[in-house]
């Protein structure tokens, strides 16, 4: 699982160019969930993707959702975006 963000609005049809920017290969993409959160009176409209890749880039950091809730702190509004989320 990776909280890669992604500042705007995009299409889901964007999202392959994105992937392939960032040298990630994929074989499924598909909306997981969407939610919104205020902050400090700024509202965030956020989409979370589920994105099945192939062809990680080494450059960063893979984790299981499990290692992420022991060592890794997520802010409140990323934490939304895993609720009914299986390990």
């Amino acid at each position: 699982m990776n909280f890669r963000i992604y500042f705007g609005e995009i299409s889901e049809d964007e999202i392959p160019k994105i992937l392939r920017n960032w040298n990630i290969g994929f074989k499924n993409l598909q909306i997981k969930k969407h939610t919104k959160h205020i902050f400090t009176h700024v509202e965030w409209d956020m989409t979370a993707y589920e994105i099945e890749v192939n062809n990680k880039n080494e450059q960063w950091i893979w984790i299981t959702k499990k290692e992420m809730e022991k060592q890794y702190p997520l802010p409140t509004a990323f934490k939304k975006l895993l609720v009914n989320e299986k390990h």
